[in-house]
């Protein structure tokens, strides 16, 4: 089993978080969680990072991972296709994609889902807490289907596998579940106590404590 982490970039990332972290704590925020991350992945056949940036593919390079440049023009979807149909093509028999916004992730969860006993063609579809998002598709083998990213793609993963005839197995893994997009998504995850860079990052920087106060006073006058 082989991971797929697709990367944006660190230059002004998570637009949907201007409203509490300056452009610079995200782009900070951001290489932390891909470091969290790729930590939970240490253990798989390997890694890859795919990117057009050139920042996020030398951290990758630096944190161990095997680097992949995105095709321009591309997206998210068709970034973690041409990881998938380039690993198909070496013969590898599975991937997991997985955001690089997920940084409360564990090795067990990852290894549960590299574990699973499936037979190809197969798929497993991990949502977010809100199942809207997908956190994880893994594929057996990694080219099965065109992934589909964005807005409601867990049901829509799934219909995609069920309209090729594999039943998809659907795991709910709470450190998958908190992809942080949003400024309600930082704050829980800032009034957690897990023991990760990305929340020593917030905490030690002070960005943790501000934008809990922000919570209740709002930078609008309303929470999110």
């Amino acid at each position: 089993m082989w991971a797929v982490v697709p990367i944006k970039g660190f230059d002004a990332p998570k637009k949907r978080l201007a409203a509490v972290l300056s452009a610079d704590e995200r782009g900070e925020f951001a290489k932390h969680m891909l470091r969290d991350v790729l930590a939970a992945l240490t253990g798989l056949d390997g890694v890859i990072v795919i990117s057009g940036d050139e920042e996020a593919l030398n951290l990758a390079r630096w944190q161990g991972a095997r680097v992949l440049r995105e095709r321009q023009p591309g997206g998210y979807s068709a970034a973690v296709r041409q990881a998938g149909v380039a690993l198909a093509q070496e013969g590898a028999a599975a991937m997991m994609h997985v955001p690089g916004d997920i940084p409360l992730i564990t090795r067990a969860e990852v290894a549960r889902i590299a574990n699973l006993d499936m037979t190809a063609p197969a798929a497993c579809v991990v949502p977010s807490r809100d199942h809207d998002g997908t956190n994880c598709l893994a594929l057996w083998p990694p080219d099965l289907l065109q992934p589909a990213f964005g807005p409601d793609s867990f049901n829509r993963h799934c219909k995609i596998a069920r309209d090729s005839g594999v039943e998809p197995a659907i795991l709910e893994l709470d450190g998958f579940a908190l992809d942080i997009d949003t400024p309600a998504d930082l704050r829980l995850f800032c009034a957690g106590n897990s023991d990760c860079g990305s929340l020593r990052y917030l905490q030690a920087s002070g960005i943790a404590a501000r934008v809990m106060q922000e919570k209740g006073t709002g930078t609008n006058g309303v929470d999110d």
